[in-house]
């Protein structure tokens, strides 16, 4: 549906923003919308990969590589994010989730200005870190480092333009031990008192760092939404940012909610603080052995804007998004006409050079603590000494990838794996206050020792043996497949052997010889025509 309604309307909807608005969209919006019709289009070209064994052959279309609209591409960046943060990056310590939204005077100004949002981001990070530093003060500990990781997210859960930040915080702070050994010590939860110290002292900083450098906050009694837009871009923000159209509708059946009408709702949280229209929370944390959680909550702040689940079409060329499920089988949806739907979705783009993952403190990386803080894979063995390793019947390890630079191999076999029947070595070692020297004095009982700092034999197993490992920062397509949705895709659906990936498949009459003889559309689907947007316009319609 979603294709659908850009292949329908985009055209309309360049037309209308260049005629009406003093600028058009920036390119990178239309480079975006454009390349959403292109992406896992066979007729743009594809990957051939072939089974040796009986014949069989898989083609695998290009992607995109959008980072909002198209929903495949985001949906895989978010695994792929999620998958290297929690193998190579955050160590097996609590992690607690600190989520701050902005005032709406500020979210326009944070969408579109990287200093502004790179500011604000800094000063969130900077305020929770000085409340750690404060309590290891209090412990005895000096000045102890600790880190996180900035998710920003430039949406809400009803296709609005809303920035805000999910920072995933480790919980607590870093030492070191007379040997140069990393000491972790878990904080204690967040009080109300101190959540509102932290966010005053955000939105203090934030408001005298605005008027230093002239960035123009309007002030409460100018939060009308009715501000007139120079450019097409600001239109879009200023609808993105509005309410729209709310109406409760019959939705289709959904046999996970039919007992939802008579679910308990749940307390009120106890966990958030509000000043000044900025508004924290942070009651969601994820115990130090829970790897799997660590993964779910990055997924959570890398997740898409979008769920194509919730998108119906309406009568009269109407759509409607889900908001919420309401009782007697109806649900709250966000009504738009196609001009209105694609205008949030080009007000949710990110402008290029707007990364919407950040690193702080010892997981920076210019931070000497860095190395010794990241977790590793287990020690490498040589490959004589390894054992084969032992997979359960009908799995085959993922090789090969698809991408638009070519095919890469997945190492299943590198140095860097081992048999889940050899566990690694113990990530998380309590440290006994009469066992270990340490140069800060006592020792916290809870205090953690990272040395060596190595994936867990649990975590390590989850990956299969490490065949479902994150080597790099960018994991290849079948292996992030197989460890996203359980589906080894180089599998032959033939006889059971391996797909070898031959190369890619990017000239027009190969292209079209090939997918005629699968019978196949050699033509990609064509963008309608733009025509008058008056008629797609509601009554009350800008």
């Amino acid at each position: 549906m979603l294709y659908g309604v850009v292949r329908d309307f985009l055209e309309t909807f360049l037309a209308h923003t260049r005629d009406s608005y003093e600028a058009p969209l920036p390119r990178y919006v239309e480079d975006e919308l454009r390349g959403y019709l292109k992406c896992g289009v066979f007729a743009h070209g594809f990957v051939r990969a072939h089974c040796d064994t009986c014949g069989h052959d898989l083609l695998v279309a290009f992607s995109c590589k959008a980072r909002s609209v198209c929903p495949s591409c985001a949906g895989r960046r978010m695994a792929n994010t999620a998958a290297n943060l929690v193998d190579r990056v955050l160590p097996a310590v609590p992690v607690r989730q600190w989520v701050l939204s902005l005032p709406w005077e500020l979210r326009a100004l944070a969408a579109f200005k990287a200093d502004v949002l790179s500011a604000l981001a800094r000063m969130f990070v900077e305020a929770i870190f000085a409340r750690h530093r404060r309590w290891a003060k209090k412990q005895g500990f000096g000045e102890a480092p600790s880190g996180a990781v900035t998710h920003v997210q430039r949406f809400g859960s009803s296709v609005n333009l809303n920035v805000h930040f999910h920072l995933m915080v480790l919980d607590g702070v870093f030492t070191r031990d007379k040997q140069g050994h990393p000491l972790f010590h878990p904080a204690p939860s967040p009080t109300r008192v101190e959540l509102d110290e932290v966010v005053r002292q955000v939105h203090r900083r934030a408001v005298a760092w605005l008027t230093r450098n002239g960035h123009v906050v309007a002030s409460k009694e100018a939060r009308s939404q009715d501000v007139p837009a120079q450019t097409s871009l600001d239109a879009c923000a200023a609808i993105a940012m509005g309410r729209g159209a709310v109406r409760a509708i019959r939705d289709d059946p959904d046999p996970e909610q039919e007992n939802a009408a008579r679910v308990e709702a749940p307390p009120v949280d106890e966990g958030s603080v509000e000043h000044d229209g900025f508004n924290l929370h942070a009651s969601v944390a994820v115990a130090a052995g829970d790897d799997l959680g660590r993964e779910r909550l990055m997924r959570y702040g890398a997740r898409p804007p979008l769920a194509l689940d919730r998108l119906k079409r309406l009568p009269g060329e109407l759509i409607g998004y889900r908001i919420k499920k309401l009782r007697d089988g109806r649900a709250k949806h966000r009504v738009m006409t196609p001009l209105e739907f694609l205008a949030r979705l080009a007000a949710i783009v990110p402008p290029p050079r707007y990364p919407l993952l950040r690193y702080h403190g010892v997981l920076g990386p210019r931070s000497s603590w860095r190395r010794d803080v990241v977790p590793k894979a287990p020690a490498a063995r040589s490959r004589e000494e390894r054992p084969p390793t032992k997979h359960r019947e009908g799995e085959s390890r993922p090789s090969g990838a698809c991408d638009r630079s070519g095919p890469t191999a997945h190492r299943s076999g590198s140095s860097r794996e081992r048999s889940p029947s050899t566990p690694p070595a113990s990530v998380a070692d309590t440290v006994a206050t009469s066992d270990r020297g340490n140069d800060i004095g006592a020792v916290s009982a809870k205090a953690v020792l990272l040395a060596p700092n190595v994936l867990s034999a649990k975590h390590w197993s989850r990956l299969l043996g490490g065949s479902l490992y994150a080597t790099s920062a960018r994991i290849d397509w079948a292996t992030l497949l197989r460890r996203s949705f359980e589906v080894d895709v180089l599998r032959c659906a033939g006889c059971g052997g391996r797909l070898r990936v031959l190369g890619e498949v990017t000239e027009p009459s190969l292209v079209g010889l090939v997918l005629e003889s699968l019978g196949l559309p050699r033509e990609a689907p064509r963008a309608s025509r733009a025509r008058d947007p008056t008629d797609l316009m509601g009554a009350d319609a800008d």
